[in-house]
C-alpha cells in the first residue's frame, strides 16, 4: 500500500546540475537569429542562446518568454506585447523594446538577406512604451503569434555593423544573447574547423535551466557520429 501511494502521488522530474554532451553533424556558421533558419546547427544553438517574445513549451504550446503578456486586437490584425521587468543581455546591458524593433526592421531590410524576411513583410512594428511593442498587420492572421517566437538580437551589439559585414562579424560565433545559456568555449582543430562548442548557464537570464552546461561536438558524417556514441565520447545525438 505504501509503494502504491508513493507512485500515485509522485512524478519523475528533471534534477538540477550536471552537464550533457551531444553530437551534431555539420558545423555552426552563423549563430544569429536572422540567419539561423538556413542551418540546423545554427538554429538549435540560437534557441539556447537567444530568447523571443514567445516560445514553445514541451507540449508544443506557445507561452511567454521575454513577454510578460500580450493581447490580440481587431480580430487578429493588431498584436501588443508587454515585456517582463529586469531583462538583460548576457553582457549586463538592459534588453528593451528597442531591441525587438531593431531585430524586426533588420529582417525586413532586404540588404541583410535574412531567410525570415517573407514572414515579416507587411508587418508594422512600433514602440508604444518602454516595455510595450505593437505589431500591425495588413490583414488579420491566426498564425502570427508563431512569428513572435523569433529570437531577438541585441541592438547595442549589431546596430553599427554594415549589412555586408553582418555575416562576417565575430559575434556570429561569439553571440551575445539573453537565453538560458551563453558560449563559454569554442574549440577548433589545426585547420580551423570547429570541433566543439561549450555552453554554460547565462547568469543574467531570467530562465533557470537544469543543466549547468552543454557541449556540442561536431562531425562530418553519420559514421563518425555513431562511432563517437559507441565510444562514449558523446551522450546523445539526433
Amino acid at each position: 500500500l505504501l509503494i502504491d501511494f508513493y507512485f500515485e502521488n509522485t512524478k519523475v522530474g528533471p534534477g538540477q546540475g550536471g552537464a550533457y554532451t551531444e553530437g551534431v553533424i555539420g558545423q555552426p556558421r552563423l549563430i544569429n537569429p536572422i540567419f539561423a533558419p538556413a542551418n540546423d546547427t545554427d538554429r538549435d544553438l540560437s534557441k539556447l542562446i537567444f530568447s523571443g517574445l514567445l516560445k514553445y513549451d514541451s507540449q508544443g504550446k506557445l507561452m511567454p518568454d521575454l513577454a510578460k503578456d500580450y493581447q490580440v486586437l481587431e480580430q487578429g490584425k493588431i498584436f501588443e506585447f508587454n515585456l517582463k521587468e529586469n531583462l538583460f543581455w548576457q553582457d549586463g546591458k538592459p534588453l528593451t523594446a528597442n531591441d525587438i524593433i531593431f531585430t524586426i526592421k533588420t529582417i525586413q531590410n532586404p540588404d541583410y538577406k535574412s531567410p525570415l524576411r517573407p514572414s515579416w513583410l507587411g508587418v508594422e512594428v512600433e514602440k508604444i512604451s518602454e516595455k510595450g511593442i505593437r505589431f500591425t498587420l495588413k490583414n488579420p492572421s491566426a498564425i502570427f503569434l508563431e512569428n513572435a517566437t523569433l529570437k531577438i538580437l541585441p541592438r547595442h551589439i549589431w546596430q553599427d555593423i554594415d549589412p555586408n559585414n553582418f555575416p562576417l562579424s565575430v559575434f556570429n560565433l561569439s553571440p551575445v544573447g539573453s537565453g538560458p545559456y551563453k558560449v563559454k568555449k569554442l574549440d577548433r582543430d589545426k585547420e580551423g574547423k570547429i570541433i566543439s562548442l561549450t555552453l554554460i548557464r547565462n547568469p543574467y537570464s531570467f530562465q533557470e535551466p537544469n543543466l549547468n552546461g552543454i557541449t556540442f561536438k561536431f562531425f562530418d558524417s553519420e559514421n563518425d557520429l555513431i562511432k563517437a556514441a559507441q565510444n562514449k565520447k558523446i551522450e546523445g545525438f539526433s
